[in-house]
């Protein structure tokens, strides 16, 4: 989680800018990438906590709730707050901040958990006026099941049908969740979940395109180019030189 609090500019987010400004909040995910624009005059706080500190220090409904406010696939990064919001926003941080930097005791990380779960309410709150809320859709959770398959087992397997059967479903009713929530056929999803994926891996690795052809399951790289040519336009290579280049 990122507050801006001075300045203005550029932020690069899963090969999307984002223009920021004082009051812009955003929520990056595990495994996005990011990167910060060259002389940037953007001053902020970062919130790093790892999945182990909200394991330990938070209970499961709250830890549940608050995954969703971080789902990229259906969700933008990007928060723009009005002053009330930033202030109640940022008085949550700086408490996070204080308990921090004092003396460990044995209280200080459930001190620091219950500043984040108040932080974390309120960011879903504000989420929720913002953006357009999945959360109560009939489907959502069935969508964010297939998400997690996917996250477990597209490696070995980028066939929509394999899922609907682990979900015990039918391929057609898969679809119908995935258009739902993300205007995508199951089919389109698994294509863009892979592309970003393999995206990541070119653009933070040192991998060959062949080396990650392989990690994916692919049997020749050439399968993975037609994939990715497919659906972003550009080869493999012409992507990983762009990207190197920005």
């Amino acid at each position: 989680m990122m507050l801006i609090t001075e300045g203005e500019g550029w932020h690069y987010i899963d090969y999307e800018n984002y223009f920021l400004k004082k009051g812009s909040f955003i929520l990056i995910a595990k495994n996005q990438i990011q990167k910060f624009e060259k002389n940037s005059k953007m001053k902020g706080i970062v919130v790093l906590f790892s999945d182990n500190f909200l394991q330990k220090n938070l209970n499961h409904t709250h830890l549940k709730n608050h995954v969703n406010i971080f789902n990229y696939h259906i969700n933008k990064p990007l928060l723009n707050l009005d002053d009330r919001s930033y202030n109640d926003l940022l008085g949550l941080i700086e408490r996070i901040n204080f308990e921090y930097n004092i003396d460990q005791d044995e209280m200080k990380g459930k001190i620091i958990g219950t500043f984040l779960n108040a932080l974390l309410l309120k960011t879903e709150r504000i989420s929720r006026e913002k953006r357009t809320s999945f959360e109560q859709h009939k489907y959502y959770e069935q969508f964010k099941e297939f998400g997690n398959l996917l996250e477990k087992g597209l490696i070995n397997n980028k066939n929509a049908k394999f899922y609907a059967e682990a979900m015990n479903i039918s391929y057609k009713h898969l679809n119908e969740v995935c258009k739902a929530i993300s205007n995508k056929t199951a089919k389109e999803f698994i294509s863009y979940f892979l592309v970003l994926e393999i995206k990541r891996y070119l653009s933070s690795t040192n991998l060959s395109v062949k080396e990650i052809a392989y990690r994916f399951g692919f049997d020749e790289p050439t399968n993975l180019q037609k994939i990715f040519k497919r659906e972003t336009g550009n080869t493999a290579m012409g992507f990983k030189r762009l990207t190197l280049n920005q």
